[in-house]
């Protein structure tokens, strides 16, 4: 039998959600009835070295910014040429579907839209074409999935839409002791109260009332620390706030990690005060790792899993947040993995492989009607 050929992306050279997502999907296929290839913005997208190695392929396109008519007319030529079977486009808004419209123009049997956030980071331009376009999702795909109901309504304007699992290695981020031990005796961070936070430094993830609660559990309790994993447009200027707010010395910005896991075994308690998300994927990742998660109520209700999340408002005091982080304080000998429990709300990896794997190969077409 002949492999099912895949188009999927846009990637870049950063480590984004999207792409993450898209690679992790690649992962989970068997490479003995699955081509997966890969739109990419740059000749060398990060991820160039796990797509080679887990037989993928990549396909570089112009970027649309920079070269408009360029970029339309790669996106035209590797879908005329590649006889790909499903095109599988993530996207964090409708500023762009050009991949869309040129995956319907080839031909390509099953053209599905998959939504992963909630909200728009971008300038007037991207809104602008956000608006105009999300209307047209609808006529230019077979399929709308998305990451929660949330991203579906943000980006689908009323049309259908299911919502698929995203997943985790719940073996990666099933908490370890031992890797605790490890982590807080390099970093130094021995007998602290480690608040920790793992996400893009930019203004959807709300730094600065991240840095302004720690501030105030500094306060409290002046034996805490906070662990900030991440990189992003805002970095120096938010090292400069902390500075400012004087917890300077009290933050350890870590930069991006290639083990995220790593990092989430040796914090105490986790925060993800977004703007909006369009799942909070992380935030199942800290569950698993068996923290106690707060959450502003931007997140989605999907990512409240398992009873391990608080819920705060933006609008509400930090200082009483923060009192409420340091409340719920756990004894970390008594911590421990939420895996199995995930896993039996289909946040496994093997739940979203036979979800995928049904879809691509037509068992499970999942068409709306127009």
């Amino acid at each position: 039998m002949a492999k099912r050929k895949i188009l999927t992306g846009v990637i870049g050279t950063e480590k984004g959600g999207l792409s993450l997502f898209a690679v992790n999907v690649l992962k989970l296929l068997d490479p003995e009835q699955y081509e997966v290839t890969f739109l990419s913005r740059a000749e060398h997208p990060y991820f160039e070295d796990v797509i080679r190695q887990y037989g993928g392929k990549i396909a570089p396109i112009a970027s649309r910014n920079r070269h408009p008519l360029k970029h339309r007319a790669d996106l035209n030529r590797i879908m005329r040429e590649g006889n790909f079977d499903v095109c599988h486009i993530h996207l964090a808004s409708a500023s762009n579907i050009e991949p869309l419209i040129a995956a319907k123009k080839a031909g390509i049997p099953l053209v599905i839209a998959h939504s992963h956030c909630s909200g728009l980071n971008t300038g007037k331009l991207g809104q602008i074409l956000h608006r105009i376009n999300a209307p047209k999702i609808k006529q230019y795909s077979d399929l709308r999935l998305a990451c929660s109901g949330i991203a579906g309504e943000f980006l689908y304007d009323g049309a259908d839409f299911q919502v698929v699992k995203n997943s985790i290695d719940l073996a990666r981020f099933a908490y370890s002791p031992e890797k605790r031990e490890q982590m807080r005796k390099k970093l130094g961070i021995e007998g602290k109260f480690v608040l920790g936070h793992v996400g893009r430094i930019s203004a959807e993830k709300n730094p600065r009332f991240l840095l302004e609660t720690f501030a105030q559990i500094k306060k409290k309790e002046p034996e805490s620390l906070l662990l900030y994993v991440g990189d992003g447009p805002l970095k120096q200027e938010t090292e400069e706030y902390a500075a400012k707010l004087g917890i300077g010395d009290s933050v350890i910005f870590t930069g991006q990690a290639a083990n995220p896991e790593d990092y989430l075994c040796a914090m105490d308690s986790f925060l993800l005060p977004s703007v909006y998300e369009g799942l909070g994927f992380v935030l199942i990742e800290a569950v698993c790792s068996g923290l106690t998660c707060f959450a502003s109520d931007a997140v989605p209700k999907e990512a409240r899993v398992c009873g391990r999340v608080e819920v705060f408002s933006l609008e509400g005091s930090k200082e009483a947040l923060a009192a409420r982080i340091l409340e719920h304080r756990e004894d970390a000998s008594q911590r421990k993995s939420w895996s199995r429990d995930l896993a039996q709300l289909g946040y496994g990896a093997d739940s979203l492989k036979k979800r995928l794997e049904d879809i691509y190969s037509g068992r499970d077409t999942g068409k709306q009607e127009d």
